[in-house]
């Protein structure tokens, strides 16, 4: 009978070495991939809780600040000049805590109730927002922006806001006088100082007269 020689096919061990290189590459390169695209991700997803937070922040300064000298008898004190002066007028001061940067603490009061009255027991009707140790703060009972005991909105340990700032101008417009107040915010994650946000804006105050 004749035999038949049976050859039995496979690779070398050269052919082997290069192929696992080649995997072993590939492996690497994705793995690197995708460890950037989650540090990429992570990034954003902390910039965007930092561009959430401190607009919720500045929204919340706007909307409050704006009522400033807002009085609920504010037609009656316009129809009779006889009447005294509203309690609200004027109210809206800059100034800062000791330590901290000129005008960034901003008060202001407005009938909150609508009585006609500024009331300081139960709901008191002064506010207000300042900077204080890397923190804004809301004002407690009328305190004075040179006082302790004010209430943290932001929280330092997650948010460094490094500049709070307000100004407030007179402005006139078809013979009405109001306020002009400019907002300026810088804030930065506390554990990437590299992740910042910085926020300007400007807004009227309708029931703020300074001239």
């Amino acid at each position: 009978m004749l035999n038949l020689r049976r050859y039995q096919c496979g690779t070398s061990l050269v052919e082997l070495m290069i192929s696992m290189a080649i995997g072993l590459a590939s492996l690497t390169a994705m793995a690197s991939l995708v460890g950037h695209g989650i540090g990429l991700n992570s990034q954003l997803l902390a910039k965007s809780r930092l561009d959430e937070e401190i607009n919720a922040i500045a929204a919340l300064l706007v909307s409050d600040i704006k009522r400033a000298g807002y009085d609920a008898n504010m037609i009656r004190l316009v129809s009779d000049p006889s009447l005294p002066v509203s309690p609200f007028a004027d109210s809206l001061l800059v100034s800062n805590y000791p330590s901290e940067v000129a005008n960034s603490c901003v008060t202001f009061a407005y009938d909150r109730n609508q009585n006609g009255q500024l009331d300081t027991q139960n709901t008191n009707e002064h506010f207000g927002f300042r900077l204080k140790d890397k923190a804004i703060e809301m004002r407690i009972d009328g305190l004075a922006c040179n006082a302790g005991g004010w209430h943290d909105l932001t929280d330092p340990n997650v948010v460094k806001v490094s500049k709070l700032q307000f100004s407030v101008q007179g402005h006139a417009r078809h013979g009405i006088n109001a306020s002009r107040v400019k907002l300026l915010l810088e804030a930065e994650l506390k554990h990437n100082g590299s992740i910042s946000k910085r926020l300007t804006t400007s807004f009227m105050v309708k029931n703020h007269d300074p001239l």
